[in-house]
């Protein structure tokens, strides 16, 4: 496990959560205020996250394997 994590602004996995989920969350808090439907917002950011991060990845290695 030679691949540790950084939990800091300098990783573009983190920035990247932050974009996405942060207007998530916020907007799902709002649509619960206001309709009292639960909404799909956070599970639609999860998605559209772990999609970038797999692209992300995949192109990593590739960079770093040439």
């Amino acid at each position: 496990m030679s691949d540790r994590f950084e939990l800091s602004f300098k990783n573009k996995e983190v920035r990247m959560w932050l974009i996405i989920m942060v207007p998530a969350v916020i907007a799902e808090i709002f649509i619960m205020q206001f309709t009292k439907i639960p909404g799909l917002f956070p599970i639609i950011s999860w998605t559209i996250f772990f999609i970038w991060r797999y692209f992300y990845k995949r192109k990593q290695k590739k960079v770093y394997s040439k």
